[in-house]
């Protein structure tokens, strides 16, 4: 419980995204504030368009939709110059980022869709999505959208990357802010995976399955065997095929898998 409380602080104090950088790709619906430098005329809000134009004065149409904040700055103040102005100084910033979004699915408390903010990072992205539930996976799961393919080629033709992992501990650890997410990514937050330990230990119950599982460090999570115990008569409970199976003979260094039930016997006197 510790551990998820900390967790969540972390996810709670993650700063908010940053301000989206010069290379952030526009697309439909983002509303952009350009200012132009002494021209009040000029400095406005703009909405770009389905068809990903807007309308700007002086020049007409603008191109935004798959081009970068630093290219429309330029090609702005390019044309503003041709004609317009001598020396315009233009900035341009995000003000309401709608095109762009990633998704939260799986043991958070909001899952769905999440805006995404400029750099947003994985801590922010989960954040958005109300944090992990206590009822979450060791680890977290990025699926990222295959690259864009040329013109003409078969969309089947993309590669998918392969999922990446994080688990809570790098989470935890603060590694998450520097894993930066794209359009289209999927972050999936699996549900915990258990087994038990029963009989002769000091602390027998449910624990979470890290997915490296030995048995000895399964009895040592539940605080060892007793005096009573055994730890060579150890049998472990698995289902396999649809039908419970006892496991005898079990050695220590023997792979538990979620699910199992692990049972320390009694010492034979």
């Amino acid at each position: 419980m510790s551990f998820l409380i900390g967790l969540l602080s972390l996810i709670l104090q993650a700063p908010l995204a940053v301000p989206a950088p010069a290379e952030y790709t526009v697309g439909p619906q983002d509303r952009l504030a350009i200012t132009v430098v002494d021209e009040p005329t000029l400095t406005r809000v703009v909405t770009v368009g389905s068809d990903g134009t807007f309308d700007f004065p002086y020049i007409g149409l603008v191109k935004a939709g798959g081009v970068s904040l630093r290219a429309i700055q330029l090609d702005i103040t390019t044309r503003l110059k041709e004609k317009y102005l001598r020396n315009p100084q233009v900035s341009i910033e995000v003000e309401t980022y709608r095109s762009q979004v990633v998704y939260v699915w799986g043991q958070v408390r909001a899952p769905g869709a999440v805006t995404l903010m400029g750099n947003m990072s994985l801590t922010e992205a989960l954040a958005k999505a109300g944090s992990p539930t206590p009822d979450a996976g060791s680890y977290i799961e990025i699926n990222r959208r295959p690259a864009a393919v040329a013109p003409g080629t078969d969309p089947a033709a993309a590669v998918k990357p392969a999922p990446e992992r994080v688990s809570m501990t790098e989470l935890q650890s603060g590694r998450a802010q520097a894993i930066i997410l794209s359009d289209g990514d999927t972050i999936f937050v699996p549900k915990a995976e258990t087994f038990f330990v029963t009989g002769y230990v000091k602390n027998s119950g449910p624990f979470l399955h890290d997915g490296a599982m030995t048995v000895a460090k399964a009895i040592s999570m539940a605080g060892g065997v007793t005096e009573k115990g055994s730890r060579s008569r150890i049998r472990i409970t698995r289902l396999i095929g649809g039908k419970q199976v006892v496991l005898k003979d079990v050695k220590p260094d023997d792979q538990v898998l979620p699910g199992d039930s692990i049972e320390v016997m009694s010492r034979l006197w």
